[in-house]
C-alpha cells in the first residue's frame, strides 16, 4: 500500500485527522470503543517504552486542567524539566504536548511553557506512519482513534527529550483512557461530578468507578473532597489495588482564606507540613482545592524519595495561568469567558460571577455539546438575558434545540459566536457583564473574535 506523503505540518496534521475523532461526535459506544489492549498494542508496534517517565496522572469531572497546570508549574519553578500532555485545546493540537521549564529573567524566575513544534509533530508521524496503517488494516483491533494515535506520539516526545516528570490528564473518564496503561508515582482524582453521562453512566457511583479506575497497586492516591458515594467508591477502588489515599478536607487543608480580584492567598496543611501564604491567581475559590491537591501530590513525591532537590511550592502556584479559567477578555464592555461545560463547573461558575461581580447582571451567551446536561448547567445562572448560539464543532447543540430543552424566558437565539457577540453588545448597559460560557469550543471561538 502506499503511503500518503507527510512533508510538512499540514500533510501531518490532516493524516492524523484521518482517524476516527470521538471530540467531534456526541455520544459513542464507550466500552466497545475504547480498548486499553489496543493502545498497548500500538505503543509496543512503536518501540514506545513509557515506562521511564516519571509520571503525575490525573482524572475527574472539573479542575483536571488546572491541578495539571499547577502540578508542572510547581516542578518546573523547582528547576525540573517537565512534560504536560492535557486535552483538549484552543486553537492547535499542539498545545496539548507541552514542555515546562525554568527560565532566568533579571534577578527572578519565570516559567516558560513550550508547546511541541510543527517540524517534530511532522517528523514523529512520519515515523510512525507505516507501523499505524499497519495496524489500521488490523480489524480485530478495532478503529485507531486520533487521542490514541496523539498520545503514542506524546509519549514519544516526551521520552525522547529526556523530561524529569510528565503530568497527564485524562482525556474521558479513567479507566478505559488510552493514558491510562501507565503506572504513575501519584494519582490525582479532582472534583467528581455528573458529565459524559452517556458513556460514563447516570450514577456518580458509575461515574466515580471510571474515573477511579486510573488507580493502581501501591501508587498513592490525592483526592478533592468528595460526595459520600464517590468518596466510597475511590476507597473502594484504591483498597483493592493496596493505594493510599488522602482526602482534601480531611487529610489536606487550607486556612487563612484571603480573596481579592487579583488573587487567593490560603495557608496549606498537610500531615506535619504547613506552607504559609500561598497566592493562586486563577480566580475562583475552587482553585485553592486545585492548587491544594497539586501541592500535596508533590510532597507525596518528596516523601517517596523522588524529589531530593528544595521544591518551590509558592513560586510554581503563583505563576500558574491558564487560557480560560473565568478570563476577563475585554474590559468596555465586560466581558468574560468560561470553559465550564457541566453542572459542577456551572455552579463553580455562577459562585465566580457573585464574587467578583455582585451587582452585574448577566447577558449570558451560551452553546454546549449534546451530551451536556443543559438543564442543569442554565439552571445555575441567574442571567438577566440569554443569548443561545452554537460553535465551530458537529457536536455542538443548534439553538433551537437548546430552546426546546430549556423553555426559558428571555432568550435570543443565533446562527455563530459573532452574532451572539453584536447582540449582547447591543443589550450591554454599564451595570451587565457579558458572560461566554457552555464549552470550551464556543470559548475557543470567542477568544478567536477577541483575537486572544
Amino acid at each position: 500500500m502506499k503511503l500518503l506523503k507527510i512533508d510538512n505540518f499540514s500533510d501531518a496534521q490532516n493524516y492524523l485527522d484521518s482517524f476516527v475523532n470521538h471530540e467531534r461526535g456526541a455520544g459513542f459506544a464507550y466500552v466497545q470503543t475504547l480498548k486499553l489492549d489496543r493502545v498497548h498494542v500500538l505503543l509496543k508496534c512503536l518501540g514506545i517504552s513509557h515506562q521511564c517517565l516519571k509520571i503525575i496522572h490525573i482524572a475527574g469531572t472539573k479542575g483536571k486542567g488546572s491541578t495539571a497546570h499547577f502540578c508542572a508549574h510547581v516542578l518546573a519553578a523547582s528547576g525540573f524539566r517537565v512534560g504536560l500532555y492535557t486535552s483538549p485545546h484552543f486553537f492547535s493540537f499542539r498545545e496539548r504536548i507541552v514542555i515546562a521549564t525554568r527560565l532566568r529573567r533579571n534577578r527572578a524566575y519565570a516559567i516558560k511553557d513550550t508547546c511541541i513544534a510543527k517540524k517534530d509533530i511532522v517528523k514523529l508521524t512520519r515515523a510512525m506512519q507505516p507501523i499505524l496503517e499497519r495496524l489500521r488494516r488490523k480489524k480485530s483491533l478495532g478503529k485507531l482513534s486520533f487521542f490514541e494515535v496523539y498520545t503514542a506520539i506524546a509519549f514519544t516526545y516526551f521520552i525522547q527529550n529526556h523530561l524529569d516528570f510528565v503530568v497527564l490528564e485524562t482525556g474521558l473518564g479513567g479507566r478505559l483512557d488510552a493514558t491510562n496503561v501507565v503506572t504513575p508515582l501519584c494519582s490525582i482524582i479532582t472534583h467528581i461530578g455528573y458529565d459524559h453521562t452517556e458513556t460514563l453512566g447516570s450514577s456518580l457511583a458509575s461515574i466515580a468507578g471510571e474515573k477511579a479506575g486510573i488507580i493502581k497497586p501501591n501508587v498513592p492516591v490525592v483526592s478533592a473532597a468528595q460526595r459520600a458515594v464517590v468518596r466510597r467508591q475511590i476507597l473502594k477502588c484504591a483498597f483493592a489495588q493496596k493505594a493510599p489515599v488522602v482526602f482534601f478536607g480531611s487529610h489536606i487543608k487550607a486556612t487563612h482564606i484571603r480573596m481579592n480580584k487579583h488573587n487567593t492567598v490560603f495557608d496549606f496543611h498537610y500531615r506535619d507540613s504547613v506552607l504559609k501564604n500561598i497566592a493562586v491567581y486563577l480566580r475562583g475559590k475552587y482553585q485553592i482545592e486545585n492548587a491544594s491537591l497539586a501541592i500535596a501530590a508533590i510532597m507525596l513525591l518528596q516523601q517517596q524519595g523522588g524529589i531530593k532537590s528544595l521544591v518551590r511550592f509558592h513560586q510554581g502556584i503563583r505563576s500558574t495561568f491558564i487560557a480560560g479559567r473565568f478570563e476577563t477578555v475585554k474590559n468596555n464592555p465586560l466581558t468574560v469567558v468560561d470553559v465550564a461545560h457541566n453542572p459542577s463547573a456551572f455552579t463553580a461558575l455562577a459562585e465566580n460571577l457573585t464574587l467578583y461581580f455582585p451587582a452585574k447582571k448577566i447577558i449570558l451567551i451560551f452553546a454546549a455539546s449534546r451530551d451536556k446536561d443543559i438543564r442543569h448547567m442554565l439552571d445555575k445562572i441567574k442571567y438577566k438575558q440569554l443569548i443561545l448560539t452554537r460553535f465551530s464543532n458537529p457536536r455542538s447543540y443548534m439553538p433551537e434545540e437548546i430552546q426546546s430543552l430549556h423553555r426559558a424566558k428571555h432568550v435570543s437565539l443565533t446562527d455563530n459566536l459573532q452574532e451572539a457577540v453584536r447582540l449582547a453588545q447591543q443589550m450591554y448597559t454599564r451595570g451587565d457583564i457579558i458572560v461566554i460560557s457552555g464549552s470550551l469550543f464556543l470559548v475557543s471561538d470567542a477568544k478567536k473574535y477577541y483575537n486572544w
